[in-house]
């Protein structure tokens, strides 16, 4: 039985990576971790909580990410996407462009180690590319959204590594933020959620992003843009756990309706605390390692 491989963004999902939040100090520096406000914990577990529930009620196993030094302050580690990509044939190690979470990169090396998947690339020197960059237009297309955290030269490499695998990556610009020390990715504008189904915000994606999704029979579905930008772009941060089965967060009312009226049952829990403040949504927080069709 295959035990590794994820080269979808809406096939059935079965094994994902995840880890619980690091406890928070009530002394945490709020700028050096671009927080815009402080973080309760209890509420921030209780966020966490809810959606893990969601996660083991669609029958996924839960692979839990360790860090090999406690003491480190990792909070962005809770995003397990980014740091490394899974294949049929095994393990990617990216390379963060945000320097907090340089060291979440040794982490993900430990994993994947002590569950045998083979590291077959890692993206080098200055070359960097961050998973929410990343998104499967299908098993042999990979787009990758050139931004802030990814660059040209990791772009190159990325594709270079996937070749040798019979990928194509085809890559595009995203726009950059005023701020940037905020996470704004690929998966910050569109997400995937089936074969032919996509959701995004139209007004901010390029020309040449939405040809990409022509060419490839993906319809984009407009976000609420009004919703879009109140959940700081959270709202379209959408996880397919199989086709139009999907987990978002509460409280975007037109974006649900939009989505059930487009053929999708819905999953929902409250990313006030864990979400919002910390610039991740439910993507965010899962590294998928198996995916099924």
């Amino acid at each position: 039985m295959k035990k590794f491989g994820a080269q979808s963004m809406y096939a059935p999902l079965k094994k994902v990576l995840m880890k619980e939040p690091q406890k928070f100090q009530t002394n945490i520096n709020l700028k050096k971790w671009n927080y815009e406000i402080s973080l309760d914990e209890d509420i921030m577990n209780r966020n966490y909580k809810d959606f893990i529930n969601i996660i083991k009620k669609s029958g996924i196993e839960i692979l839990n990410l360790e860090s090999q030094n406690n003491e480190d302050e990792m909070y962005d580690s809770i995003f397990t996407h980014d740091p490394s990509l899974v294949i049929n044939e095994g393990a990617i190690i990216l390379n963060m462009a945000k320097k907090l979470r340089k060291n979440e990169i040794s982490d993900h090396i430990f994993f994947y180690n002590s569950i045998n998947v083979p590291i077959i690339g890692k993206i080098i020197d200055e070359g960097t590319v961050e998973g929410g960059d990343c998104l499967w237009l299908n098993e042999k297309k990979l787009l990758v959204g050139e931004s802030a955290r990814t660059n040209i030269s990791g772009i190159k490499q990325l594709s270079e590594i996937l070749k040798f695998y019979g990928i194509e990556v085809i890559s595009a610009k995203i726009p950059n933020l005023e701020n940037s020390e905020s996470c704004f990715h690929l998966m910050s504008l569109i997400s995937i959620i089936d074969k032919d189904l996509a959701i995004g915000c139209t007004s901010l994606l390029s020309d040449k992003i939405k040809q990409i999704f022509k060419d490839n029979k993906i319809k984009i579905l407009s976000i609420p843009e009004d919703e879009y930008f109140k959940s700081k772009t959270l709202a379209v941060n959408i996880l397919a756990t199989s086709p139009r089965n999907l987990i978002l967060m509460e409280e975007y009312s037109k974006t649900i309706d939009l989505l059930i009226n487009n053929n999708c049952k819905i999953n929902l829990f409250s990313g006030k605390e864990l979400c919002i403040k910390m610039e991740g949504g439910p993507t965010c927080l899962t590294r998928p390692i198996l995916r099924v069709n």
